[in-house]
């Protein structure tokens, strides 16, 4: 009697459990599963495109500072050159421009064989005592350093840069500037504006450039009248910036985007003319001809302002420093002897004052930080399974423990089995193959005794 042993095939159990999953109201369960599961996947996959690419938020907080860098302050005198070394004579003046250099035309009798173009552009600006009566901050000039900066469309500025750190935030403590001009700037002046100064508000680490700095500059403005009297209010931001490869910026503590494109400016008008000005910084020879300045002067003016520079990212860590005017008075001013407002004569009348102060330790931050990280993935990733699908990690355990005993343990056993059972019947037949001969041989003796 033969028992014949029947093994399922595990094929047609996984097809049949699937078959169960469609049947009845598992349809619905099985079509809401997979919709569930469909979610996960690209929720998924959302969460592993932010681990790739980080996404960055700005975020806004206030800091009361025990200590505040005052920012440097530029002046650029108006008008910018001196008229009596402008104008022609042939006595006492001397270069024959009888306006702005920025007119090409008047450039068309210049003596460039003969005049150094270095001396007269030192000649023709304005120095350090021709523009301050008195400056300093905290009451003291020591703690002030004075820089001039060479232009074209500006001629010579200075620059105030504070050696000191404040303590306290009130108008005593701060920037106080008394500058002046002569009687003679308001009779023949030939600039567009009337005499005054312009008064340029910017972070120590970005020098003034009279260039237009499209992704930096972080500068704040104003003007200034001649005999005005003005008391300005400081407000800082700070801007803390992530570099990226769509908005670069600059970590290295000697980097200026403000220097970095005034370079690339004197560098494209100087390659396309072949000679260079002296208000430019280059190793290129001046020029030497009417027709060289009207190109360099030309092609300077049609760039400074509208150049195409995009190799100057702004640097990371910057402040930028705002001006409020929150007093301007003119032609008057207050006698505290006397208690009484006074008018302004003679020379008085032709200084320009002012007071330039924090008047609150508190600065603005605005700081870019990356928004995602593995904390948050394996938190979203939880969130979206648990939620969409009422997984745990315990869950996850009991399902691979079930997926393992009814569709990769059987497949396993069955490939034993069938191994098991090939080994069997080789042994069978093996056995037999040997009983046979043993049978052939005994009987094969058998006879031959017989026979004698």
């Amino acid at each position: 009697m033969t028992v014949e042993e029947k093994i399922d095939d595990p094929k047609w159990k996984i097809r049949e459990q699937c078959a169960k999953c469609v049947r009845g109201p598992n349809l619905i369960k099985t079509v809401v599963v997979v919709v569930c599961i469909g979610v996960v996947l690209q929720q998924i996959t959302s969460c592993i495109h932010k681990l790739i690419d980080i996404p960055i938020t700005t975020y806004t907080h206030f800091d009361f500072n025990k200590t505040l860098t005052y920012p440097s302050v530029t002046f650029c005198r108006e008008p910018p050159y001196k008229f009596d070394k402008l104008q022609k004579s042939y006595c006492f003046q001397e270069y024959g421009l009888y306006a702005h250099p920025r007119y090409t035309s008047t450039w068309r009798n210049f003596d460039f064989e003969n005049i150094d173009l270095d001396e007269m552009w030192d000649n023709i600006t304005f120095n350090e005592k021709d523009m301050f009566v008195q400056y300093g901050l905290n009451g003291y000039r020591d703690n002030v350093e004075l820089t001039p900066t060479i232009g074209f469309s500006q001629g010579r500025c200075y620059t105030m840069n504070p050696k000191i750190l404040s303590t306290q935030a009130t108008k005593a403590l701060g920037y106080s500037v008394t500058l002046q001009h002569t009687a003679q700037d308001i009779t023949t002046t030939t600039s567009i504006q009337p005499p005054g100064y312009h008064v340029y508000i910017h972070y120590v680490r970005e020098p003034f450039t009279e260039v237009t700095v499209y992704n930096g500059g972080m500068v704040d403005s104003l003007y200034v009248n001649v005999g005005e009297t003005l008391s300005v209010k400081l407000k800082v931001d700070q801007y803390k910036m992530i570099s990226s490869a769509d908005d670069p910026c600059f970590t290295m503590t000697n980097y200026s985007a403000n220097e970095c494109t005034t370079k690339f400016v004197w560098d494209q008008v100087i390659k396309d003319v072949g000679c260079s000005g002296p208000w430019m910084k280059s190793f290129v020879p001046r020029c030497n001809n009417f027709t060289q300045m009207t190109r360099l002067i030309s092609g300077y003016l049609n760039t400074f302002e509208s150049h195409n520079c995009s190799s100057c990212p702004r640097i990371c860590n910057s402040f930028l420093y705002n001006g409020f005017v929150t007093d301007r008075q003119k032609f008057y001013f207050w006698d505290s002897a006397s208690k009484t407002w006074s008018v302004n004569d003679g020379d008085p009348e032709l200084q320009t004052n002012l007071y330039i102060y924090f008047n609150s330790m508190m600065v603005s931050v605005y700081e870019e930080r990356y928004n995602y990280d593995w904390n948050l993935f394996v938190s979203d990733l939880g969130g979206s399974i648990g939620f969409l699908l009422g997984l745990s990690v315990i869950g996850l355990m009991q399902i691979f423990g079930k997926a393992w005993r009814n569709f990769i343990q059987p497949f396993i056993s069955c490939k034993k089995k069938g191994s098991l059972d090939s080994i069997s019947s080789n042994t069978t037949a093996d056995v037999k193959t040997i009983r046979q001969e043993y049978i052939e041989k005994w009987n094969e003796k058998n006879l031959a005794i017989q026979q004698i």
